[in-house]
């Protein structure tokens, strides 16, 4: 009699958790335990917005609606999901911003998406092996927000199994070719490449309000097979090492360097500066709800 493989499916938002600490990984994906919406950080909830918006968009573009009629049903679905309490607790100025942002972004790549862009793919879903042996299946799934064949006009490079990845913000942060999640959407999409759509989410009504050019970038990264390789053996290492030894002991370290990262205090905080197991508990029935678990795989054909 043979022993089954167990089956460990990761993705990109996961394996960041899980590197940040342990026990906020526990507390969120194991316990499905998280905040009421209406708690949650302005960001993600507005990032959310500009996803789905955006998502709408392309599908249009894809199918060869007119510039119009695609922006007006982008904006509809941002709307949409923003008057809905389940989805957004944003306040209706900062859902102006979202969508000032959303249309600014769009009118400014307007022209290249129109002649550049060959869409492949909106939200496309995957799922890949990173590592087997006699034991363990390691998976690796997500979903990549756009994938195109780039048809360069002029001195402009061509590109094929393009993969562009929306990303809303409010302040200038750099773009890191060492993120999981672009290397996870170049591997599934077996491309080298990968850009970086930035949306800049800023006050149109202030004094000087920042120039298009600064609110709407495509960055662009490259990677190469060393690089790829060099990033799968140090994430097999972790996963064998690290989370694979937490699901067998069932033991979640807290990392306490993570507490406070980037001036934003950890949702959880308040739970692990309690003293003993039946006050956290209290603390997370209390102030926490149950979700369901985070399935970025739901759209794939599970065999």
């Amino acid at each position: 009699m043979t022993n089954q493989k167990a089956n460990i499916i990761l993705d990109s938002s996961k394996i960041d958790l899980f590197e940040t600490c342990p026990q906020r990984y526990d507390y969120r994906h194991n316990q499905n335990k998280d905040l009421p919406i209406h708690k949650r950080a302005e960001a993600l909830d507005k990032g959310t917005l500009i996803h789905e918006g955006f998502g709408v968009y392309y599908q249009l573009l894809s199918q060869g609606v007119k510039y119009k009629e695609r922006c007006e049903a982008s904006m509809m679905k941002i709307r949409e999901l923003s008057s809905n309490p389940e989805n957004s607790w944003l306040e209706p100025e900062d859902v102006s911003i979202v969508i000032s942002g959303a249309e600014g972004s769009l009118d400014y790549w307007r022209a290249e998406d129109e002649n550049c862009l060959e869409i492949l793919a909106v939200e496309q879903p995957f799922l890949f092996l990173l590592f087997e042996d006699e034991y363990v299946r390691i998976l690796i799934s997500g979903k990549i927000d756009l994938l195109v064949n780039f048809h360069g006009i002029g001195n402009n490079a061509s590109y094929e199994n393009l993969v562009i990845d929306h990303k809303s913000f409010s302040r200038e942060s750099p773009v890191l070719r060492l993120t999981n999640q672009f290397i996870c959407y170049c591997i599934a999409a077996g491309s080298n490449y990968l850009v970086v759509n930035r949306v800049g989410l800023h006050d149109p009504n202030v004094k000087k309000p920042k120039p298009a050019e600064e609110k709407f970038k495509r960055l662009p990264l490259s990677y190469d097979p060393i690089y790829f390789e060099q990033w799968k053996q140090n994430l097999i290492t972790m996963i064998t090492q690290e989370y694979l030894t937490c699901v067998s002991t069932g033991k979640w370290p807290m990392k306490p360097t993570s507490c406070n990262k980037f001036n934003r205090l950890c949702e959880y905080y308040e739970v692990c500066d309690s003293s003993g197991q039946e006050a956290k508990f209290f603390k997370l029935s209390e102030n926490y709800v149950d979700v369901s678990p985070w399935d970025v795989t739901s759209k794939l054909v599970k065999k």
